[in-house]
Formats: structure tokens, C-alpha cells, sequence
């Protein structure tokens, strides 16, 4: 009976943890352009995750759709020191969902954007908080120029990229060459969009991980 009673302490400590997890970053994301939130969906998770039926290869578990990955063209330099992916990876493939100005502009994947795959309340909840996005007016003309970074991301950093940890002389080695370094991520030892922006974190401006402020956040990887 004594075990019984430590396994279900442990399991709603468990719970408990995963609860006070989720509504930090939740808090984080509140007021920010990432909150989405209606009078009828008032969970800012919803808009972006999801654990019932996930978009296939997305990360973390995502609830929106992205199906014309061949739209993208990758970054590319005969100086670069390493070779990016042919198309975004699964952790820069969630920031794309709503950044291509593909799910939303495309005829044939119009719903990608607008869509979420599950939500609570109905089957559409973005269409009720258009002006969060569209704050300067309707259709792509109306979004803020950060929004729409892709599909031609050759004029961005690149992403989906190994981390080139052989070339000391040109970047800086992270403790961790597969997750990088504490306030700069690397996943599974690749640059991604999350690399440098945490979208649950507002306070550094632009979402960045770090401040910038005197290339900062840039020579954390790069050496001059």
C-alpha cells in the first residue's frame, strides 16, 4: 500500500511539474505577438501545440500544417564552411508554419495557415483574431514584414544546418555541440530559427534568446 501511495505521489508531482512548466511559458507568450488568444479560445498553447493528432514531421508537437515544402529555397554561399539541408528541418519547419507566406498565400495550402489541425472550441479559431497578425490591414500587404521571412530564404540566416564545430578558427565551440550553448540553441547539433529566437520570450526584443546589443548575441557563435 506504501508503494501504491509513492507511485501516485510521484505521478501527480509529475503532473504537477509538466502544469507549472506549461503555464511559464504560456505566461511568456501572453501580451506578446505570438498570443493569439480569443474571447473563445483563450489558451495561447492551442495556437501553436498541440498532442492530439501533431503535424507529421514538425517539432515540438505542432497544430498547424505545412505541405509545400518543395517552395522552399535554403540559403547557399561558395564561402560558407558548411552545407544547409535541401528544405527546413522539423525545428525551423514549426516557425514556417505561420513565417513562409506560403500556407497563406498558395491557392492549393490556403488553410495551413488559418487552420489549426485541433482546437477546442471549432475548426477555425484563427479567423475570429485576424487583426494580430493583419494589424496593418487585410491580405499580405497588411502583415508586418517580419512575418513574412520565407519561402526564399536566401536572404536570411541560414537554418537546418550542421554547426561547424571542426573550424575553431571561425566559430566558437559550445559546451554542448548538440544543444549548444545556454542562452543559444543548437538541436541535435543543427542552426535552426529557435537557435537565436525563443518564441515564448519577448523581453530581449524580436524574440531573440539574447541581446544583441554590441553583436552580442551574433559572436556567441562567430568569431570576428
Amino acid at each position: 500500500m506504501r508503494n501504491k501511495f509513492k507511485i501516485i505521489s510521484l505521478i501527480v508531482w509529475i503532473i504537477c511539474l509538466f502544469l507549472s512548466y506549461i503555464m511559464a511559458y504560456a505566461a511568456g507568450v501572453s501580451g506578446t505577438k505570438h498570443d493569439l488568444t480569443t474571447p473563445t479560445t483563450t489558451d495561447p498553447c492551442i495556437f501553436c501545440h498541440t498532442f492530439r493528432n501533431p503535424a507529421p514531421g514538425i517539432s515540438p508537437a505542432w497544430n498547424r500544417n505545412i505541405s509545400n515544402l518543395s517552395a522552399f529555397t535554403m540559403y547557399t554561399s561558395p564561402t560558407m564552411k558548411t552545407t544547409p539541408s535541401m528544405q527546413p528541418g522539423p525545428y525551423s519547419l514549426a516557425c514556417l508554419t505561420c513565417h513562409d507566406d506560403v500556407g497563406a498565400s498558395s491557392a492549393v495550402n490556403y488553410t495551413d495557415t488559418h487552420t489549426l489541425r485541433t482546437d477546442v472550441n471549432s475548426s477555425s479559431p484563427s479567423v475570429s483574431n485576424c487583426s494580430k497578425c493583419h494589424a496593418g490591414g487585410s491580405g499580405p500587404s497588411g502583415l508586418n514584414p517580419h512575418f513574412t521571412i520565407g519561402p526564399d530564404l536566401r536572404d536570411d540566416h541560414p537554418v537546418s544546418m550542421p554547426y561547424p564545430t571542426n573550424l575553431s578558427e571561425f566559430f566558437n565551440i559550445p559546451p554542448d555541440v548538440m544543444n549548444g550553448w545556454a542562452d543559444v540553441k543548437l538541436y541535435n547539433g543543427k542552426v535552426e530559427c529557435g537557435s537565436c529566437h525563443d518564441p515564448h520570450d519577448t523581453t530581449k526584443g524580436m524574440f531573440l534568446r539574447k541581446s544583441n546589443t554590441g553583436s552580442a548575441l551574433c559572436t556567441t557563435c562567430h568569431r570576428k
